[in-house]
């Protein structure tokens, strides 16, 4: 038997003008079948924890609550707006590889879900979103005043939560996981317009922004039953990959997805000025003298020069080459799933958790919002 030392767990731990977009190859006929099959993965899942999400809805409800009227409406609202309760399902399922879920797992998969939420009613502000899981975003409905309050309201809320058991160990990983999501976000800010931007740098805003949450979910949720460290730390890097890849095919849907599925704007990242990986790739595939001449077009005349890449885009294999590394994070956060209970004897139910993280990963990069 291994001893847990997970309370010696280092909680910041790696483990972020209107153009027609191009038709993706071969996307309409599939968009129906790959929609499907994600949500079948995640059904699956939560048919191994299926107790454990009813419970979490029935909490959520009753931790989003306020006795001013006015905010109770938004906070109401606001709980509608989380889609599939992704990382909570995470922190339940790494907890079942190595026991029974506890009240101190539930406490803690309402963290990261509030956590999330925040940043998601924050982040429609940043990006001028207009929809979210097909309602008006928290700002269209109200105003921006209020979407930014609401969503530091859910973030102290979280802080107060991660802090109310026995261990000062969860504050202090959801603390850090919410910095580095701030940390990617500012970054990306900053990147805005950057057409010079490496994969490295993006790659690095990306495991900020988005990886770092599903790390903590999948980590807290195995120190929750009591895992050793070394069990948590391989299930924070393939939370922290999972997330990666999921961005990454994020950046796919929003230049080839179809936006009635997927409930949201689409088409924003490019609009805004946001280098994401096909146009890192695209202008990464120039020779220096042409990136150069484009870069002196965009300075002179930005929507010329982007709808001129946009041509380059439905002519180049920037769609596969995202797509192939979407996929090749989503391997290797399984890889890092494998590791994390090498050498374990599992039970049926903890097989059940493991299969259902896998299906997960892999349907992550075959969705279709």
């Amino acid at each position: 038997m291994e001893t847990s030392e997970a309370s010696t767990v280092n909680p910041s731990a790696p483990g972020n003008v209107s153009l027609d977009r191009p038709n993706p190859p071969s996307t309409s006929a599939c968009s129906d079948t790959n929609e499907q099959k994600y949500r079948e993965a995640f059904a699956n899942a939560c048919r191994c924890i299926a107790p454990q999400m009813r419970s979490f809805e029935e909490e959520l409800s009753r931790q989003l609550t306020s006795d001013n009227a006015p905010i109770d409406r938004v906070l109401k609202y606001v709980a509608r707006l989380g889609g599939k309760r992704l990382r909570p399902a995470l922190t339940f399922l790494t907890a079942e590889l190595f026991g029974p879920t506890t009240d101190e797992t539930m406490r803690l998969a309402m963290v990261v879900e509030l956590v999330h939420t925040a940043t998601l009613v924050h982040d429609d502000v940043l990006d001028d979103s207009g929809l979210r899981r097909h309602q008006p975003t928290v700002h269209v409905r109200w105003d921006i005043p209020t979407s930014i309050l609401i969503g530091d309201w859910l973030f102290t809320h979280a802080y107060g939560l991660a802090n109310a058991g026995e261990s000062t160990l969860p504050g202090r990983w959801i603390a850090s996981a919410a910095k580095r999501v701030c940390e990617g976000e500012i970054r990306q800010n900053q990147s805005i317009a950057n057409w010079e931007l490496s994969q490295e740098e993006y790659f690095e805003i990306l495991s900020c922004k988005t990886g770092a949450l599903c790390g903590a979910s999948c980590a807290m949720g195995a120190w929750s039953t009591a895992a050793p460290i070394t069990r948590c730390e391989a299930l924070q890097s393939f939370g922290n990959k999972l997330g990666l890849a999921f961005q990454i095919f994020d950046d796919w849907l929003d230049i080839w997805g179809d936006q009635a599925p997927s409930g949201k704007t689409l088409g924003t990242d490019f609009e805004h000025d946001k280098p994401t990986l096909p146009w890192i790739y695209l202008l990464g595939n120039l020779s220096p003298a042409d990136r150069q001449a484009w870069l002196e077009k965009y300075h002179v005349s930005p929507s010329h020069a982007k709808a001129e890449l946009m041509e380059m885009l439905k002519q180049s294999d920037a769609s596969a080459y995202t797509l192939g590394c979407a996929k090749g994070f989503a391997q290797s956060a399984c890889e890092d799933l494998r590791r994390a209970v090498n050498g374990f004897d599992l039970s049926q139910r903890q097989s059940q958790a493991l299969k259902a993280l896998e299906e997960i990963a892999k349907a992550s990069v075959a969705r279709i919002g």
